[in-house]
């Protein structure tokens, strides 16, 4: 719609805020107006006030969207009264079709010639290919660090706002590709509401945005289109998409239930634990509910299948369900391990202190200043001007004793002794994931040992006190290509059962001191087992089992275990060959193609004002806040209301 402009009889500079911009009070001498603008909240791009002329009235001026072309537009001669021509009346090409704005996301360096498509991840204005834009470029807020949104996040508006999605609302939105009024995993859709594979018939069925790639071109776990990999999983243009294998760790869903020590399967210390497991107690393929089925066998200590049945079910009041990950780190050689550690810390055997003699505190060496340096040893100092020894004592933290690598000292009595790592283990011997659960009743709590595999028997130091009766229900999915060898290696007590396209692989069953398996699926699909004792005793093996697997399709792990014993408790899974992860795709700077982690591409990316250079990143362009040669002000964006023009140039309205 056009408005009537009152005649100036004079130009005015849009620097200025004198011509078209919305966004600048009254009186206001060209500042903007912040709120006003049409890139603001509550704004418009239809006009707003300009500034008082000293006439005693107010101008009411047009967008410039509304104003007919220029005299010359078209022509591809950029004159005093254009912000661009590029030889054409069309608008949505990047100069707009009456030549006196330049269209946001775009840059017209040379008249005459098309305007160039750009997307300055950061600046807090939404250009295609941009999903989103904060108006910075720093991940983990919702928006990350080239404009896609993030998973947990729903973003909206310009620069725009990202908050959390609530997974298990009913509500589909953000970066959700699945919603089921819950955020229990293991049901179809993840805790983080991400489709999961359906695996009730054996070989997983895949649907694009769970994040496995089966028959499809990429599935980055989302149905958004314009991040590289389209909502119906193909791989659009401008992107090359792979499947890396994780970093340094991975995560794996899991879901731990909390027994109460009443319960009659979780027997505090009526038990006494066996070396080996008692075999047989769950039948060879899981039952229909996707769960365990008991089968009496004796020695189980379970009295029903009943009673089992509630291990890994919610019952309440016999047990409370809590969601949860379990991570496991990179271990060096292929394979992937939980740890003892938050942040992947293997668990270290202290060497005995009081084999790491160093030192005494009355007579300890002394540094420069006067000061002490423990675990040092001074028998004597002939020279009283010196506080240093000339000749320190040897102990074994000296250099070249069997201490010297000691990482703390400790004072006990008048004795300095140096701890030393002994040894260093992957897994955990003190696996209580529901120490801080709900039951809290007399009996719940116990002090923990450290078996003899992780330096034990000994009791842990300041014997705080532990949950011991609880479940874990992990489940995880592969690919599986034949020819490939896959591993899985588990320490663990009391039950273990890990099933592997519903078959049973790993059956360690019953109350038993921790007990090693390792599982092998060679490449013809076939799982054999090996089983020990942790402590090094007898060793049997089962197998071969077909697992009933055909190449190239995508299979689940189910690992259920249960604690029920009040001695340790002990947890080590390793899983080698099974890491598969979503897709990531990025831009094929070169190509021609704007895409998503780019600023610009023009195929030919020789640089130049406004023009693309090496890498897809911008040369010096409208809109970086430096004035350029050419430029008559840059206030860091290419918006047409706050006070300087999308051109950076005063444009000469006629």
């Amino acid at each position: 719609m056009m408005r009537t402009r009152p005649t100036l009889g004079s130009t005015l500079a849009t620097s200025a805020c004198l011509t078209w911009f919305t966004g600048c009070a009254p009186g206001a001498g060209g500042a903007p107006n912040p709120g006003t603008g049409p890139f603001e909240t509550g704004g418009s791009a239809t006009g707003g006030w300009g500034p008082d002329l000293g006439t005693g009235g107010q101008v009411i001026v047009n967008d410039p969207t509304d104003d007919p072309p220029t005299p010359g537009c078209g022509d591809g001669v950029l004159t005093e009264d254009e912000a661009c021509d590029d030889k054409n009346l069309t608008n949505g090409d990047g100069c707009a079709g009456n030549c006196r704005s330049l269209e946001v996301g775009w840059s017209c360096p040379t008249p005459g010639e098309p305007c160039i498509p750009i997307a300055i991840c950061g600046d807090g204005f939404v250009a295609f290919p941009e999903l989103c834009d904060d108006g910075n470029a720093n991940p983990g807020d919702g928006c990350s660090a080239t404009c896609r949104f993030e998973v947990g996040f729903k973003c909206e508006g310009m620069p725009s706002t990202c908050t959390p999605t609530v997974c298990g609302d009913g509500v589909l939105e953000g970066a959700e590709s699945c919603e089921d009024d819950d955020t229990v995993p293991f049901d179809g859709c993840s805790t983080s509401c991400q489709v999961e594979p359906d695996c009730t018939a054996g070989a997983c069925t895949s649907e694009c945005g769970d994040g496995l790639v089966l028959g499809e071109e990429c599935d980055d776990g989302n149905n958004n289109d314009g991040d590289g990999c389209s909502a119906d999983c193909r791989q659009e243009p401008g992107y090359v998409c792979t499947v890396p294998q994780p970093g340094g760790y991975m995560t794996v869903p899991a879901i731990f239930r909390d027994m109460r020590a009443s319960h009659s399967d979780f027997q505090p210390d009526t038990v006494e634990p066996r070396d080996m497991p008692v075999p047989g107690m769950v039948a060879a393929m899981l039952g229909s509910d996707g769960k365990p089925s008991y089968t009496a066998v004796s020695g189980s200590y379970v009295a029903s299948a009943q009673s089992f049945a509630e291990w890994y079910t919610d019952v309440p009041g016999t047990n409370a369900s809590f969601v949860s990950t379990l991570t496991l780190w990179d271990n060096g050689n292929g394979g992937y391990v939980n740890r003892y550690g938050p942040n992947g810390e293997k668990f270290q055997k202290i060497k005995e202190p009081s084999s790491c003699w160093c030192g005494t505190a009355d007579q300890p060496d002394h540094d420069a200043n006067g000061n002490v340096i423990p675990c040092s040893y001074c028998p004597y100092d002939a020279d009283e001007s010196t506080p240093q020894c000339e000749e320190p004592g040897s102990t074994s933290c000296s250099p070249g004793g069997a201490c010297e690598d000691y990482f703390d000292c400790i004072l006990e009595g008048n004795t300095y002794y140096g701890l030393v790592v002994e040894e260093e283990h992957d897994g955990n011997p003190l696996f209580f994931p529901l120490d801080d659960s709900t039951f809290t009743d007399a009996g719940e709590r116990a002090s923990a040992n450290i078996p003899p595999s992780f330096g034990g028997w000994l009791e842990e130091p300041g014997a705080p006190r532990h949950n011991f009766h609880f479940t874990s229900e992990v489940r995880y999915w592969f690919q599986y290509l034949a020819g490939e060898t896959y591993a899985l290696d588990f320490t663990g007590d009391d039950d273990v059962w890990v099933f592997v396209n519903q078959h049973l692989a790993v059956d360690v069953g019953g109350i038993h001191e921790p007990v090693h398996a390792t599982l092998v699926i060679d490449g013809t699909g076939q799982a054999s087992v090996t089983y020990a004792a942790a402590e090094g005793g007898a060793t049997t093996r089962s197998g071969p089992t077909d697992l009933g697997m055909v190449d190239g399709n995508v299979y689940e792990i189910a690992v259920f275990h249960a604690e029920r014993n009040t001695t340790v408790s002990t947890f080590k899974l390793t899983l080698e060959g099974f890491a598969t992860s979503r897709s990531e795709c990025g831009p094929i700077c070169g190509d021609g193609i704007v895409s998503l982690g780019e600023q610009c591409d023009d195929g030919v990316n020789d640089g130049g004002y406004g023009e693309c250079s090496a890498g897809c990143v911008l040369s010096e362009f409208c809109g970086d806040g430096i004035v350029q040669e050419g430029e008559e002000c840059d206030d860091g964006n290419n918006f047409d209301s706050d006070g300087c023009g999308s051109a950076c140039r005063n444009i000469l309205i006629r």
